[in-house]
């Protein structure tokens, strides 16, 4: 019985070998594969499939329960067409600021938004900044920090900050800026939450979510994701270090850690079923960024639909594969 596997790159990674590994117990072979491997005319997929620790191609059926990505869904011809045959993990994920916009007019959850805007021109960037002083422009759909910046405005002077750099700048680079950053993709404009430790590194945690054997979320890991030496975010791919959650808000929110444990957990439990309700899918695997400021307030910074594997590859690997089951099962 297989359960396919499909990513954006050509060779599978050590996480995907662990994983096979894994969906083994269950009696499930993994059967990875690049969308380009599948052959629309013939009905059947060049996969690859872990045999005696060995990658082995293989030509296969389309399996009846794909696990994807929403990278994957650029391929359009080969997503129309498993969509025929198959059941998704997940689905095309949606603009940030539509995101917003549901959450808000939802109503459970909106006192973690942030206030957001649309990017149009100089004139809605500098209307922002005079509103909120710092604010963040971040790309509507990003992945591991690229593209974020900070920009901040005190009296006449204005700073700009990328990744460790930090520099003043002139209202007039400033628009420069703007014509030549923000108007050449889709941004949103955020207004700057000082999530930062007593250090002052900006942070976040990271609530790590699967669906598990029983088809509930089940979280795998809070991790607090510490920007060690970086201006903005708190991404570990662009630098910086990772802490267990109850060490971590022992040492930054001494006064009060127990409360804001206790809020995340609860954040952990439910807010994955509201994302679903509002985006109107269903999803397998979550990321929720979760910012915290100086008065204990948690704010929503980033849902990735297609969080990594790269802390709790373990954990993540056996929940997954437990999840496999039960779709299987289900479906068959």
């Amino acid at each position: 019985m297989y359960v396919g596997y499909m990513r954006n790159v050509r060779k599978p990674t050590k996480f995907t070998k662990l994983l096979a590994k894994t969906t083994k117990y269950h009696g499930i072979d993994l059967a990875f594969f690049h969308p380009e491997d599948i052959d629309l005319n013939q009905k059947t997929i060049k996969a690859k499939i872990l045999v005696n620790n060995k990658w082995v191609q293989k030509e296969i059926a389309v399996p009846l329960f794909v696990d994807v990505t929403t990278y994957s869904f650029r391929y359009k011809k080969q997503i129309r067409f498993l969509h025929r045959y198959s059941y998704f993990t997940a689905g095309k994920s949606i603009a940030k600021h539509k995101f917003q916009e549901k959450i808000r007019d939802d109503g459970e959850f909106a006192d973690l938004l942030i206030p957001t805007v649309t990017h149009s021109n100089f004139n809605s960037l500098f209307k922002f900044l005079k509103e909120h002083k710092h604010i963040v422009a971040k790309p509507n759909k990003g992945q591991k920090g690229e593209g974020i910046y900070k920009v901040s405005k005190n009296k006449n002077k204005y700073f700009l900050s990328y990744k460790e750099d930090e520099k003043q700048i002139t209202k007039r680079k400033l628009k420069r800026f703007s014509k030549e950053v923000l108007n050449q993709k889709s941004y949103v404009y955020q207004k700057y939450i000082d999530s930062t430790t007593i250090s002052g590194d900006p942070f976040d945690c990271r609530i790590r979510l699967e669906k598990d054997g029983k088809g509930e979320w089940e979280v795998v890991k809070y991790l607090m994701r510490i920007g060690t030496g970086q201006k903005v975010v708190s991404n570990v791919v662009q630098g910086g270090s990772v802490s267990e959650m109850t060490p971590f808000l022992k040492y930054n929110y001494a006064s009060n850690w127990k409360s804001i444990k206790e809020s995340l957990i609860k954040l952990g439990n439910t807010f994955p079923y509201k994302i679903e309700e509002v985006c109107q899918q269903n999803l397998s695997s979550l990321g929720i960024d979760i910012g915290i400021d100086k008065a204990a307030n948690l704010y929503l910074f980033e849902v990735n639909h297609a969080p990594g594997t790269e802390f709790g590859e373990g954990a993540i690997a056996t929940v997954k594969s437990d999840y496999y089951k039960y779709m299987l099962d289900k479906l068959s």
